[in-house]
């Protein structure tokens, strides 16, 4: 592909290198700037596997649900109830032991009968052992025999259903598993006078899974006799194994009572075969409709879980943080990148399941030989050896693309938040071809992700397909030679007919063998799939590590009444350590008072406001509110306390009511009317088709310039804040109005602390002091007059200056009213 560099008019190159179209062979170009992004050999299966246990606290709550106490079960009286006590889940092990013992004891599993019972009974045994341990140990221990109990519990009941006939084995094994999950379900504690008893529920992770490894079972065991029963005797006229045959209620027709079946018995086990998958698939037809939609909300709970946690950090980190990061990227990593803990989910789930499913595979493919079994266990190995080539190539592709995404998402967020911009300079076909360019670039990191996933698949399937084609082939032939099977005598026990290498055997280990080549590359998919999801994870994981730097102290106090004065002793404060925006500035400010802030810009005015209400902290000097430190006191009440009407005069698509009152959401009309009064907008909301109820355009696209700033003051005075603090205020009104804004805020404030950033002079003369900011510094501080005293003073320079530019420009009137009727 041809690929253009954008070179600016010194002629010097731009970094962004413009992709026209992708290559019609090998990789598409990427920006040096992000090609430049490799792994480091930081991200492997250790780095990623990191990652995947980080979502383990918001996977937590859906495995271990939560607790749902019932009343207290009152022996006598009412006295009061310990909340101290400890619960308990001793009736587990009890439970257990009685089962295990019961079965036994009454002959439902008895013990000297045959290997397959006494199994059964060693493994209830044991159980129960497990149970008892668990109630004595603690910590790791615990864990492992845990862990042991369910391993040893999933086997027991696995042996139960498929190798012993019969239903009171199955009934044994069953009463004593649930004697151990009532442990996990049920717990006790005693109390003063009775018995507090609790249930754990949603652990909908758990019942998921349950479901699902249920419905498998039953698709495993189905699977294994049908496919018996119509390959030898509904299809080759072959007896039924004795097993079968008690299970179809046709003994008559089992080995040994004749030779074959002939036509009307075959029919008869025909429409019997039909019947039964009929009534198994009905049995499993709900779950197969109830669990997708089970799945996605389980998933959405969890993401949604994930997305709230980061959004909750992004509004604790500082603004020195946001001011460094592109709104479109944290945009991006919010809403893209932490959707792949949902993807991780199903990927750890989805290999559990293919895992055992495979060990299942292999099992039973080993026990008809273990040459078919060692074939199998190959393409596990070439799997990884495979992966490990493509593995950090992987890593690094995604990344890639995740980085070049994100900066179209901020390339698309900055466009539509400067379209007025835009469309004044009538740049837009500018802005088309920097999309464009973002676009391409995205699209080919993409590609590049794609085409190597599409490369990997190739590969692994050809691989397991030369394997699978090699075990065909001898299965065939040891088929026509009905060859003995490995495990002859355990799969004649189990009630199967595939002693021998038949037509069933071969159809089933054939199955078996395509099942687990097919696990295989599932496996080698989801592996590759997690290199992309550990990278949009880390993304995600980056902002949640990062500990906010402005928050409450452990020890923070409630925020005093205001009474004495605002300080700023010896502040100092840098957005960037080399740059410093105020040094060494020092004043106070007085209840009832009103300062200005002047100065040029850049000269820190903005940064004060900021400091006031902790949205920063000072590098250096302290802040304080009537001698407390702000931050000693709880960060909530303190900007609860302090009120500020941004320069930026931001306002959301919602009714004038809600904007004026979202700093103060349970303000009533009267308070909302009062602010808006304040401001000297009430006029122009009397006047709305539906008053207060007249919803704006978006960031308040219906109002005029000097609409929005009226609202964003009295949004401010409506939080009725003991310190307010408006930055350039009535920078948008006309002199009529911006004088009547400051009579009736001076009235309005008589007992609050007021901060004026301004550079009208006819605002600043209103001030009771004047802080003369430049260079980060307080080069002057004091009245108008005793300010304009000074000969050389550079306030006085100010006010000169000023009022010769007004003699050249003469100040023209700005009429809020004057915005088109459809707009208002």
């Amino acid at each position: 592909s041809q690929v253009r560099p954008v070179t600016n008019g010194e002629g010097q190159m731009n970094d962004l290198l413009r992709v026209r179209a992708l290559p019609s062979w090998g990789d598409a170009e990427i920006p040096s700037d992000r090609d430049r992004l490799t792994d480091d050999g930081s991200h492997g299966f250790a780095e990623v596997l990191r990652v995947f246990v980080r979502t383990w606290p918001y996977l937590a709550p859906m495995i271990f649900g939560r607790w749902v106490q019932y009343p207290t079960i009152r022996w006598f009286g009412s006295g009061t109830v310990d909340d101290s006590a400890v619960w308990s889940f001793r009736h587990g092990p009890v439970l257990a032991t009685l089962f295990a013992f019961i079965g036994p004891s009454i002959g439902l599993l008895p013990i000297g009968q045959n290997w397959q019972l006494d199994l059964l009974v060693g493994a209830t045994s044991a159980m129960a052992l497990l149970c008892w341990v668990l109630i004595f140990v603690t910590d790791r221990s615990f864990l492992i025999a845990t862990v042991t109990l369910i391993l040893v519990g999933s086997a027991a009941n696995l042996f139960a259903v498929t190798a012993v006939t019969g239903w009171q084995d199955n009934a044994v094994v069953a009463l004593v598993t649930l004697g151990c999950v009532s442990m996990w379900m049920l717990q006790y504690r005693k109390v003063a006078d009775g018995l507090q008893v609790r249930f754990r529920v949603g652990c909908h992770l758990i019942y998921y899974y349950s479901i699902v490894w249920l419905s498998t079972t039953v698709g495993l065991i189905t699977g294994l006799f049908t496919i018996d029963l119509l390959n030898q005797s509904i299809l080759q006229a072959q007896p039924l194994t004795n097993f079968m045959a008690d299970i179809v209620g046709r003994p008559e027709l089992a080995a040994g009572s004749v030779e074959s079946l002939g036509v009307a018995e075959r029919e008869d086990l025909r429409w019997l075969y039909i019947l039964f998958m009929v009534g198994i698939g009905t049995l499993m037809l709900p779950f197969g409709m109830i669990l997708p939609y089970y799945h996605v909300w389980i998933m959405q709970v969890i993401n949604e879980e994930l997305r709230l946690a980061l959004v909750e950090r992004w509004h604790q980190l500082s603004l020195r943080y946001h001011t460094d990061h592109r709104v479109g990227d944290s945009v991006y990593r919010i809403y893209q990148d932490s959707a792949q803990v949902t993807a991780i989910i199903d990927m750890v789930i989805s290999i559990a399941m293919q895992m055992t499913q495979y060990a299942i595979a292999l099992l039973f493919v080993a026990a008809l030989d273990p040459i078919l079994g060692l074939m199998v266990l190959t393409a596990p190995v070439l799997a990884i050896l495979w992966a490990r080539w493509f593995s950090p190539r992987m890593r690094t592709r995604s990344l890639v693309a995740r980085e070049t995404n994100s900066d179209l998402t901020s390339r698309i967020q900055e466009v539509l938040g400067a379209l007025p911009l835009v469309k004044i300079c009538g740049n837009e076909a500018l802005e088309q071809q920097r999309f464009e360019e973002d676009s391409v670039v995205a699209f080919n990191s993409a590609y590049r992700v794609r085409s190597l996933v599409a490369v990997i698949t190739i590969v692994m399937f050809s691989l397991t397909a030369s394997i699978l084609l090699g075990g065909e082939f001898l299965m065939a032939v040891w088929a026509s030679d009905s060859r003995e099977t490995f495990a002859a005598v355990l799969i004649g026990l189990i009630g199967l007919s595939f002693v021998r290498w038949n037509l069933a055997a071969f159809q089933w280990a054939q199955g078996q063998q395509f099942v687990a080549g097919g696990l295989v590359q599932g496996l080698l998919r989801q592996w590759t799939m997690a290199q992309d999801m550990a990278m949009g994870l880390e993304r995600v994981f980056r902002i949640l590590d990062i500990e906010p730097e402005v928050k409450s102290a452990a020890d923070a106090i409630t925020m005093p009444q205001f009474s004495r004065e605002l300080r700023f002793d010896h502040v100092s404060f840098a957005y960037e350590k080399d740059r410093p925006v105020l040094d060494d500035v020092s004043f106070t400010i007085a209840p009832g008072t009103v300062t200005a802030i002047v100065g040029p810009t850049g000269s820190g005015k903005s940064t004060i406001a900021g400091l006031v209400s902790r949205l920063f902290d000072p590098d250096s000097g302290n802040i304080s509110i009537d001698g407390n430190d702000l931050r000693s006191i709880e960060l909530d009440g303190l900007r609860e306390n302090v009120s500020i009407a941004l320069q930026e005069n931001l306002l959301f698509a919602m009714s004038v009511r809600d904007n004026i009152r979202y700093v103060s959401p349970n303000a009533d009309d009267n308070h909302v009317m009062e602010a808006a009064r304040v401001a000297c907008v009430e006029d122009y909301i009397g006047g709305l088709p539906q008053g207060l109820d007249t919803v704006l355009g978006d960031r308040g696209g219906k109002l005029s310039t000097g609409q929005r700033q009226r609202l964003s003051i009295a949004r401010a005075i409506a939080k009725d804040a003991p310190i307010l603090i408006l930055d350039e205020p009535t920078a948008a009104l006309d002199a009529v109005t911006e004088q009547q804004v400051l009579l009736r805020l001076a009235e309005w404030g008589k007992d609050r602390a007021i901060m004026l950033i301004t550079h009208r002079i006819s605002t600043i003369q209103q001030a009771d002091q004047i802080l003369y900011l430049d260079g980060g510094h307080i080069v002057e501080q004091g009245s108008h007059s005793s300010l304009m005293a000074l000969p050389e003073g550079r306030y006085r320079h100010f006010v000169e200056a000023e009022a010769a530019l007004a003699k050249q420009l003469p100040e023209t009137s700005e009429h809020d009213e004057s915005a088109p009727e459809d707009e208002q």
